[in-house]
């Protein structure tokens, strides 16, 4: 759903990820997740990306599941090495696990289908300072030019005859690569910089697209705030 407004997206994102990180409950977790996987519905078809993006915020759970329950009190379920795997823990890291999994989603489902531009320009009609927007832009444009230009030079040096390797003079060669690229994007900005200041840039990115509430953002507003107080009335029964 293209339709909806960026700023709608964005604000019932936030909420209902907050509503479910304070939550501890398990059923409201699980209407947590369930809330998630709705949210795909408005994010798209590219299943195979969210599948590699879900492997590795798992891996990162992972993580928690394996050491929480080491350093949690509790009812022990296995002793080895003198270590004690707790229940409690367990559940504490199963928890945590799935409440990341499940703002992931939300994110994923209502934020990521909005360009970085008319993130900036949602942000800053929400109330963010200019200057955090401009630098949210502009770090996301600039990244990519980095990433072209390092390809460009690592493929100037395998030409040459460069082999990727872990001998002093490769490492050499990286620091080499290193610098010409942040010199190279230096020059890139200031020339950058000078033409936006021809074109009338005053310290603002104006999106060409524009913003517009609808009914729709309404209706996902008005959903986002039932599915709040549901998740509320589950973590208090």
């Amino acid at each position: 759903m293209t339709a909806l407004d960026a700023r709608s997206r964005l604000l019932c994102a936030v909420f209902v990820s907050v509503a479910v990180a304070v939550c501890r409950a398990w059923p409201a977790i699980f209407l947590g997740l369930s809330l998630g996987l709705c949210s795909l519905a408005l994010g798209g078809r590219d299943w195979g990306r969210l599948a590699r993006r879900a492997l590795l915020v798992n891996v990162f759970f992972l993580g928690i599941v394996a050491t929480v329950p080491l350093a949690a009190p509790g009812a022990p379920l296995f002793s080895a090495w003198g270590l004690s795997f707790s229940r409690e823990g367990l559940w504490a890291a199963l928890s945590i696990t799935a409440r990341g999994n499940a703002i992931f989603l939300l994110f994923w489902g209502l934020v990521r289908p909005i360009g970085v531009p008319k993130l900036g320009a949602a942000l800053s009609t929400l109330g963010v300072p200019e200057r955090l927007c401009l630098i949210l832009a502009l770090t996301f444009r600039y990244l990519e030019l980095m990433r072209h230009e390092w390809d460009r030079l690592f493929i100037a040096a395998r030409l040459r005859g460069f082999v990727p390797k872990t001998s002093l003079k490769a490492w050499r060669t990286y620091a080499l690569l290193l610098a010409l690229l942040f010199v190279r994007a230096l020059d890139k900005a200031s020339a950058i910089h000078q033409a936006m200041l021809c074109r009338g840039f005053d310290g603002r990115f104006k999106s060409l697209g524009g913003l517009r509430w609808r009914a729709v953002d309404t209706f996902l507003g008005a959903v986002s705030l039932v599915a709040i107080a549901f998740l509320v009335r589950l973590e208090s029964a």
